[in-house]
């Protein structure tokens, strides 16, 4: 393949992710319309359990130390044992802080929040690989083939962005692209084991003009 017909994988690619963005500011900008926001946060339920706890947490404490006070100053004296008592009211104190981290984690997106963070995935792969490495194909610039593959593998939110967006796996994209800019002979057959791996097909067309081009 031609370099016309990797940059126009890519601006195939650059067509679909502007398409996302654009369907997400769409809908971001109708839910804010009908005040979906301000519903959302309106329909959530007011959670109690954390006041619930810690409230047991201190009850359970109070009563430990009455019974401690109790056991120093009656003239006689009870066997009860109040290590229980003690790790139980810490146990239930230190709930509400456990029950936060697991609520916090287990909390749905807002249907406002999934257009967000969709939004924000596409634009992260288009400006950050996709239009930069245009220019790199276009220019035939290895040196920034070279830098997009540094932070394909260096940089863990693009990786995540683009692992979300389907766009492939981004630590075999990096070596395609350190493949292609240290180019040599001797690599078609790595070069060609690796297109056959490629889901990116950019990526994929980018490589295989190299194998065509060396009578492969």
């Amino acid at each position: 393949m031609g370099k016309e017909e990797v940059l126009a994988e890519i601006d195939r690619r650059i067509k679909r992710l502007e398409a996302e963005i654009q369907l997400a500011e769409d809908r971001i900008r109708y839910l804010e319309e009908i005040g979906a926001p301000v519903r959302y946060r309106a329909l959530q339920r007011k959670d109690y359990t954390v006041y619930y706890l810690v409230f047991m947490g201190v009850w359970m404490l109070i009563g430990t130390l009455a019974l401690l006070l109790m056991r120093t100053r009656l003239p006689y004296s009870f066997n009860v044992p109040l290590l229980p008592y003690i790790v139980i009211a810490l146990v239930l104190l230190a709930a509400p802080a456990v029950y936060l981290l697991w609520s916090g984690r287990e909390k749905p997106k807002t249907p406002m929040e999934e257009f967000e963070e969709r939004e924000r995935l596409a634009r992260d792969v288009l400006t950050r690989f996709y239009r930069p490495l245009r220019e790199a194909v276009e220019k035939d610039d290895r040196e920034t083939m070279r830098a997009i593959a540094d932070e394909l593998l260096n940089n863990p939110v693009l990786a995540g962005s683009v692992e979300e967006m389907a766009e492939g796996d981004p630590k075999l994209m990096a070596y395609a692209l350190y493949l292609y800019s240290n180019y040599s002979p001797e690599l078609v057959e790595e070069v060609r084991e690796t297109a056959g791996r490629l889901s990116n097909k950019p990526l994929k067309a980018l490589l295989s003009g190299l194998v065509e081009g060396s009578g492969g």
